[in-house]
Parts: C-alpha cells; structure tokens; sequence
C-alpha cells in the first residue's frame, strides 16, 4: 500500500503553537465509583502521545475527560490557560476533534455526508459549504483511502472502512489537537500502519497536538513521541518511549514478561514477549 502525502490539501488552519493541555487534580467517573483519581499531567503541544495500559486502567475515561463528554468531578481539565469548561462549543469544536471509542452514524447516511459533518464548527446551521470546506473534505477522504466511497451509505461499510471513514471526519474537522480513542480499531496491520503514519506527518507539517489511546505497544512506540502509562487510574509513567517500555515497567503495568529491543529499523524499542512456560 502506498502512502498518501498530506500536502494535498494546503493546511489553511495550520497553527505553529498548539495550546497546551493539561489535567490538574482530576478526578472522573460513572455512577459512584472513580475510574480516573486525582490525575495531574500535561500532554506536550505540538507532539504525538500515545496512552496506553491494561484494560479498564482509565485511558477511554480520560480521553472522554478531555473531550468534553465527562465533566470532572475534582480538579479542571485546562487547554492553554482556560478551563475546557469555559470554551463555547463551536470555538471548542474548532481547537479540538475526538474520534471516540464507539462512534455511531445516523441511518442512511452516507460517507460524503458522514465526513463534511466535520465542517459542522465552521459553517452556520443554514449555511452552504464553502471553498475551504469542500477542499477540507476532498483532502480528508483522500488521505484515508475513502474516495471511493463517498456515495455508499456508512452502514454498509465494513468495519475498517468505517474506522476510515470516521478518522476522515475528525481530520476534516482540522483542529490544532485531536483525540483519538483505538483509531487503528478493525484495520489490518497495514492499514493501522498507514493510518498512524498519516498521523505522524500531520503532526510534524501542521504541529497538530495528537492524543491516541492505543493497545499495540509496538505501534505506540513506533508513532508517538511521548508514551503515558496507566494503571489503575493513576499514571504509572510517562515520557520517551525508550524510558516508559522497560522490562520492569511492563511487569509491574501490565503483569507482562517481556524483553525489550532497542532496533535501528524500528527507530525505537520493540516489546518482545516471552515465550510461554508450559507446565508439565
């Protein structure tokens, strides 16, 4: 599979000093019981990071946070100096894209009209679709492989052209931060590979913040620049993959025996599982 060029489209929202996000004491949840617990850390602007952890750590709960869909019950989410909470909702839709865990499309919708929603923060209820919208959503659809299939109605799409189709949404909604919750979610190694791909050189052309809750450690580490460990709600730590995937870090996070390579080809450390210990 080759590769698509961002520079199709010329970014016209391209910004140089993405806001800092930040999380200062924060506490989230459902119902009476704490998933996130007086979480403080930043997310460096302008940069990859990947949060990984076990299942059920909190990663989705924190992105949620972040986005908006989870108001905090401690602490403030901050977005350069202001409280996420202060933001009106088309300047927030304007600075940050989510594409969520679950993501569900309205019936009879097809992909055209499914990734120009992306464009809802900058055009008014009655409003037609301008030039840079158009252009916005021509680059989208291109740079995740769904041209073709701008006219098929999303419910009969398979689930990796759907997962496409959805990061076509959320970068045609050019933001200067997007949250991605298991964007490679359904997609075969190399699609997963192109997309995060796509990701990186997004990031390095625009200086766009990403934020990606991601499970494969090896693609975390090959994309992000900076890696955020959970466990239990807590950060267990957090920085330059080579410090945060060690063998000790991966035991006490994930209960996992492993080895760790650091490969030239990989430009980064490779997570090596040890071979499983039959019992006589």
């Amino acid at each position: 599979m080759t590769s698509t060029s961002i520079s199709t489209h010329p970014p016209a929202t391209a910004q140089n000093g993405a806001p800092e996000f930040a999380a200062e004491s924060v506490s989230l949840g459902y119902g009476g019981r704490d998933i996130v617990k007086d979480l403080s850390f930043e997310i460096p602007a302008g940069r990859v990071t990947a949060i990984i952890g076990p299942n059920g750590c909190g990663k989705s709960t924190l992105l949620r946070g972040f986005s908006r869909m989870l108001r905090p019950r401690t602490g403030r989410i901050r977005l350069g100096e202001r409280d996420v909470a202060r933001f009106g909702s088309r300047e927030f839709a304007r600075t940050v894209g989510l594409l969520p865990q679950h993501p569900v499309a309205p019936d009879g919708i097809t992909v055209a009209d499914l990734v120009s929603r992306g464009r809802y923060p900058y055009r008014g209820m009655f409003s037609r679709s301008s030039r840079d919208d158009d252009a916005a959503v021509a680059w989208a659809l291109e740079a995740t492989h769904t041209v073709e299939l701008t006219q098929t109605p999303v419910a009969e799409l398979s689930g990796g052209q759907r997962q496409r189709v959805w990061v076509a949404m959320a970068l045609a909604q050019e933001t200067e931060v997007l949250l991605l919750d298991e964007p490679t979610t359904y997609l075969d190694l190399a699609h997963q590979v192109d997309l995060l791909d796509l990701l990186v050189r997004l990031n390095r052309s625009r200086g766009t913040t990403m934020v990606l809750v991601l499970h494969e450690l090896n693609l975390a580490a090959r994309c992000a620049d900076h890696l955020v460990a959970m466990k239990d709600g807590r950060i267990a730590c957090s920085g330059d993959p080579r410090e945060v995937l060690t063998r000790e870090n991966l035991s006490a996070v994930f209960g996992l025996d492993a080895s760790v390579l650091d490969s030239e080809l990989a430009a980064g450390p490779v997570v090596v599982p040890s071979p499983r210990r039959d019992e006589a």
